[in-house]
């Protein structure tokens, strides 16, 4: 039996952490993933929220063994870069796999996971990673 998680209300407030909210620019087509009243590529103001889809096709991904401060414990850990239906790319972590179990052009899928702790308060954050699609039963 699987259970719904379910981050913190206020945690589920940050748009691009939990549901890869962005801004897009209407004018060139740009990216961005905060909230920004001028296009950063084309200086248009004609912006509007959107979402990426949950589901992105790898292009390429390391193993990361030797990491920066901090992030000392989680070593070693895959990132890769990752594509959307709509030529979007974001470099991501990816979870819930062996790196052998990767292939350049599979799909993945969205899912919310436990980073970190911040520090001595012992708040848990939680942020998005992606992981290969689970096959249906």
């Amino acid at each position: 039996m699987h259970s719904i998680f379910r981050p913190p209300i206020n945690w589920r407030h940050r748009r691009f952490r939990y549901r890869l909210v962005v801004w897009r620019c209407l004018n060139c087509g740009a990216v961005h993933h905060n909230a920004t009243k001028i296009c950063r590529r084309c200086r248009s103001n004609r912006l509007a929220e959107d979402q990426l889809p949950s589901r992105a096709r790898l292009l390429t991904y390391t193993v990361v063994k030797n990491p920066p401060v901090a992030f000392e414990r989680q070593a070693p850990y895959i990132v890769g870069v990752v594509e959307f239906e709509d030529g979007t790319r974001l470099l991501t972590g990816i979870t819930d796999c062996e790196p052998e179990e990767l292939k350049p052009g599979m799909e993945l899928e969205r899912v919310v996971r436990r980073l970190t702790e911040d520090g001595e308060s012992g708040l848990i954050v939680y942020g998005y990673r992606f992981r290969p699609v689970l096959k249906k039963r």
